[in-house]
């Protein structure tokens, strides 16, 4: 998280020293997040490895980080946020309106991508060309928020740094303003362009991936760096063990000792003919060869998979445990470490959320639409997980006398209207 002080703040600016001092402590978070992003699109460090000339040089990156982030992110999100506000049905509605207009679930999804790679995402409210309130997700990599440093932790600003040509243009998003410095030489000295905003508050919403903000895959980045290197190898082992030299006992060459002929001719010869004359009993050729054991590679390489699914809490969905027979409350079972994990995610991603509706309630507000109060705000993430309808089926039978008609129909597996009908 990127702090500083609420009394560096002077006519609603950040003083230039102030500003340059989170700027370098965003500087030195650029790595880490380059990283993670490298390895989010398949360029490990594996890639980069040599070997001595005239040996394979196979660098094979696996897809974990991808996988273990967008199964994570997806999981969380992959069915749209709902809304509701018991007591102010219209203020919801309109945000809802304001939010599929924006289309919002569209933006969540990269949000919760940006979460999972990098540890937070971002999403930016901003005004269209023709007055209207906008959503953005904003790449972690290019812009951040800025906190004071009480325990509360209220954004400040947001800061968005663009690369022009070679020149940066910084971009402030305030409470009330937008201000933007063409030139970061010219902090310290002159004035930014301001521009008012519509929200009232910053415009700038953080969705951290938990307290420490790390990347899901973060963690096992030492067991894939493993993992690439060890599949690699194997390759090599394959390549060589292909390449074998043929030894030659009691034998001073093939030229000399087999055909008589120059070397070269009595390499095609051979190659032709695949048969070999030696000059007496003595004499023996064989292939000089790595004997890889395949057996002890291949339980390695599960093991290194299986630790990289355990310690990421991600399931392997390939596995033959998730068979197509297996019941409801069973995947459940399987799914309880991801569910854990995606369920601390998602209190911190309402929490990101909550702070949207605040910005957009203001803008709302500001437009003399109905007010909405972002506090009594009811945000629901819902998730879709495989079920057993036939298992469902028979316990809403059991109920059937006890429980309401309309609550048994909400239930079923096949509600009335998908019911087919009979011509």
């Amino acid at each position: 998280m990127i702090t500083m002080n609420p009394g560096a703040m002077r006519q609603g600016l950040p003083e230039p020293e102030a500003l340059k001092d989170v700027l370098a402590q965003f500087q030195r978070e650029l790595p880490r997040l380059n990283r993670l992003w490298r390895y989010y699109q398949g360029k490990h460090d594996v890639l980069a490895r040599s070997r001595l000339p005239g040996l394979p040089n196979q660098r094979l990156a696996n897809g974990f980080p991808r996988y273990i982030a967008q199964v994570s992110a997806g999981y969380l999100i992959g069915e749209p946020a709902r809304y509701d506000c018991p007591g102010e049905e219209a203020g919801a509605k309109a945000l809802r309106a304001l939010y599929q207009a924006a289309d919002a679930d569209s933006v969540d999804l990269e949000a919760a991508v940006a979460q999972s790679v990098f540890g937070w995402g971002l999403t930016l409210c901003y005004i269209d060309e023709v007055g209207q309130a906008r959503l953005c997700a904003l790449d972690p990599r290019s812009a951040f928020l800025v906190h004071d440093d009480t325990v509360a932790a209220l954004p400040l600003f947001g800061v968005r740094v663009l690369d022009m040509g070679g020149q940066r243009k910084i971009t402030l998003y305030l409470k009330d303003q937008l201000a933007q410095y063409p030139d970061p030489q010219g902090l310290a000295s002159g004035s930014p362009t301001r521009y008012p905003h519509p929200f009232g508050r910053v415009p700038m919403t953080e969705y951290r991936n938990g307290q420490d903000a790390q990347g899901d895959f973060e963690a096992v980045l030492p067991l894939i760096d493993a993992y690439d290197l060890m599949q690699s190898d194997r390759v090599n082992d394959r390549m060589q063990f292909s390449d074998a030299l043929l030894v030659l006992t009691g034998v001073m060459g093939i030229a000399e000792g087999i055909t008589g002929e120059p070397g070269p001719g009595a390499m095609d010869r051979l190659r032709q003919e695949r048969t070999l004359a030696l000059p007496d009993s003595e004499a023996k050729a064989e292939w000089l060869v790595k004997n890889p054991q395949e057996r002890d590679v291949d339980v390695l390489r599960r093991a290194l998979a299986e630790d990289i699914h355990k310690f990421s809490m991600t399931p392997d969905f390939a596995d033959e445990r998730f068979a197509g027979n297996a019941s409801g409350i069973a995947i459940k079972y399987k799914l309880f470490n991801l569910e854990q994990r995606v369920r601390m995610k998602e209190r911190w991603f309402i929490r990101g959320l909550r702070e949207r509706a605040r910005v957009m309630a203001g803008y709302l507000e500001k437009k003399g639409r109905t007010a909405l109060d972002a506090d009594k705000l009811c945000i629901r993430i819902p998730r879709r997980l495989p079920v057993n309808e036939l298992e469902r089926a028979q316990a809403l039978s059991l109920l059937n006398g006890i429980l309401p008609e309309e609550t048994l129909l909400d239930n079923a597996p096949i509600l009335p209207s998908e019911t087919p009908h009979n011509n």
